[in-house]
C-alpha cells in the first residue's frame, strides 16, 4: 500500500488571507449556483474553510457576492 499523502491547504501554503473585500478571490470557492464548495473540493484546512464561509457570507450581506448564481433555463418536455 502507498502511504497517504498529506494535502496542504492552499491558503496556508501561500500565507494568504481571505477577505470579504476581495470577492474575485472568493469566487473560485463557490459553484455556479452560488453555493460554497465543501472542504474536500476546496482543499482547505478546517480553520480556513470556516473562515472562507464567514468571509463569503459577509461579502453576500454587502452585495459583493450573490446569494444565488445563474440558473439554467428550464427545458421544455415533449
Amino acid at each position: 500500500m502507498f502511504p497517504k499523502r498529506r494535502r496542504k491547504c492552499r491558503v496556508c501554503e501561500r500565507k494568504a488571507t481571505l477577505d470579504y473585500k476581495k470577492p474575485q478571490e472568493l469566487k473560485p470557492f463557490m459553484n455556479r449556483l452560488g453555493k460554497i464548495l465543501p472542504k474536500r473540493a476546496t482543499r482547505l484546512c478546517a480553520k480556513h474553510q470556516r473562515q472562507l464561509a464567514l468571509e463569503i457570507n459577509r461579502a453576500r450581506k454587502l452585495a459583493l457576492l450573490p446569494y444565488v448564481g445563474e440558473r439554467e433555463p428550464m427545458k421544455m418536455r415533449r
